[in-house]
């Protein structure tokens, strides 16, 4: 099984990349395709000088800004589709694939059921694929229907009266609804019926869009949770475990919250949404319950541009 990966770096994180690189190789990737969406010099230079060392290993896509997540992947995702090699494996560059992920991966893919046409490695900072697999509900990861941004009232008010469905604590494959592009392992000729990556997204739900084409095919993603990859540097928005929602969206980075909220009020909008009523309160209380922590942060107006700009399919550059 000829296997490309695909890793997309930025920033200042060789130091990151050059962990995921080494592993992939020392456990069996042939190729790599990295795009560089214009790093910092310095980790352009370290990553120049560590592709010396596997010519004919490693492909870069130089970019001369940095165009997103869905731009660059998408940007892998065709270089890869242009090489001799059949499976492509989807990593950030702080994925570090431990022992025996990607044998586990091939592993599984040579007995998947039928309908499986990717397969998603696990990362432990993601409890809830884990949990879509032990409750056999691959559409946990969704939220609910007509839910805002993952807020829905009667989930809060029910939730503890709702019958505990039966849990298999030893399953170790099963669906999730859709997937990050970190740990995603496919045939690269699933692309030609679910397409790319949208670029207007730019970064985040970009990869959670892209994914959930392949359950709207009635195809299946399943996680392999043996298959382990370890987050080397945790997302912003897992950082504080004991932080809530809004408690995040007041602190994170203002190009951080205008995606994320843009992004997924798109995504409800176009996959979601049953109930206009239902959906519009759950917006408007998710709307007040931030403005009482966030009223007086500068991100309480991002987050209502963005509302505004996904409202209007306005899908400029923040």
């Amino acid at each position: 099984m000829q296997i490309t990966v695909i890793v997309v770096t930025y920033s200042d994180r060789f130091h990151f990349l050059k962990q995921v690189l080494d592993s992939c190789f020392n456990y069996g990737v042939q190729k790599a395709v990295v795009i560089d969406n214009n790093s910092h010099e310095n980790s352009k230079n370290q990553l120049r000088e560590y592709s010396k060392g596997f010519v004919g290993k490693i492909d870069i896509i130089w970019n001369d800004s940095n165009l997103g997540s869905a731009k660059a992947f998408k940007q892998g995702m065709k270089r890869a589709y242009e090489l001799k090699n059949d499976f492509i494996w989807l990593l950030d560059d702080d994925n570090k694939p431990q022992h025996g992920s990607l044998d586990k991966l091939i592993q599984y893919w040579n007995n998947k059921p039928k309908g499986v046409v990717a397969l998603l490695s696990y990362r432990p900072d993601r409890p809830q694929y884990k949990q879509a697999v032990i409750e056999n509900n691959s559409d946990l990861v969704l939220s609910s229907k007509n839910s805002f941004s993952g807020f829905h009232l009667s989930d809060k008010i029910i939730k503890s009266f709702k019958n505990k469905k039966s849990k298999n604590l030893d399953v170790m494959h099963g669906p999730v609804a859709y997937a990050p592009y970190g740990g995603m392992f496919f045939r690269k000729s699933i692309l030609d019926k679910i397409g790319y990556p949208d670029e207007t997204f730019f970064l985040y739900s970009d990869d959670h869009e892209w994914s959930y084409r392949i359950t709207k095919l009635n195809k299946k993603i399943y996680l392999v949770l043996d298959s382990l990859l370890e987050d080397i540097d945790t997302s912003w928005a897992v950082k504080d475990d004991h932080s809530n929602t809004f408690e995040k969206i007041k602190k994170a980075p203002p190009l951080r919250v205008y995606y994320t909220i843009r992004n997924r009020i798109l995504f409800e909008k176009k996959y979601l949404i049953s109930n206009k009523i239902v959906y519009k309160f759950n917006q408007l209380l998710f709307t007040i319950l931030l403005g009482v922590y966030a009223f007086r942060s500068s991100n309480f107006k991002v987050f209502l541009r963005a509302m505004r700009d996904a409202k209007n399919n306005n899908l400029v550059k923040f």
